[in-house]
């Protein structure tokens, strides 16, 4: 039985740190649920990768894929312990290049459960967008933060050290021109 839903997350940072977030696996221990991140297999613009996620009273391992869709949208796909699950996020930025700029993330999850989980889909969704309230809560931190600090400044996520997924790509679209690489301007 396919069930979805509509999240639109509301976040005060620009459309190049919302898809750096995203993509930065530097981050996760930062996430109270989200653990052991293992990257098995990276192309330009998909990956394959095992995470451990705290559901509850259990620790769930489960193997995650993941696709950039330059320039606004993210592919993610995992068999979740209730039933295969796919999620869309598409990122709109407003008020673009100023102090203000903001986005809206809209996110649509599909889940196939099992028909027997089917009287109870409204409590499964219910569970869903807490753990999604609970990360967003999470990054809110670090994107808010980081906006404030660098505005649309992201080339720190572009250093070799960083381990981030699909940087060629994303500096590709995300890069200031002339792919300056310094500090950032003094706020």
């Amino acid at each position: 039985m396919r069930h979805q839903f509509t999240i639109v997350k509301k976040i005060a940072a620009s459309k190049a740190n919302v898809i750096a977030n995203y993509l930065d696996l530097e981050h996760i221990p930062v996430h109270s649920g989200l653990k052991a991140c293992r990257v098995l297999t990276e192309t330009e613009r998909a990956a394959c990768f095992e995470l451990t996620s705290k559901v509850g009273p259990f620790n769930v391992r489960n193997v995650h894929y993941f696709e950039f869709r330059p320039p606004d949208q993210i592919f993610h796909a995992v068999k979740s312990p209730l039933g295969p699950m796919h999620v869309v996020s598409t990122v709109r930025e407003f008020a673009s290049g100023t102090p203000e700029a903001h986005c809206d993330v809209e996110v649509v999850t599909t889940i196939e459960l099992p028909r027997v989980l089917g009287p109870v889909r409204k409590l499964v969704e219910r569970l869903l967008r807490h753990l999604n309230d609970v990360v967003l809560q999470e990054d809110l931190t670090i994107l808010e933060r980081r906006q404030a600090l660098f505005g649309d400044w992201v080339e720190d996520y572009l250093q070799d050290q960083e381990c981030m997924l699909f940087k060629d790509l994303f500096r590709r679209h995300y890069a200031r021109p002339g792919g300056r690489t310094g500090r950032p301007p003094a706020a």
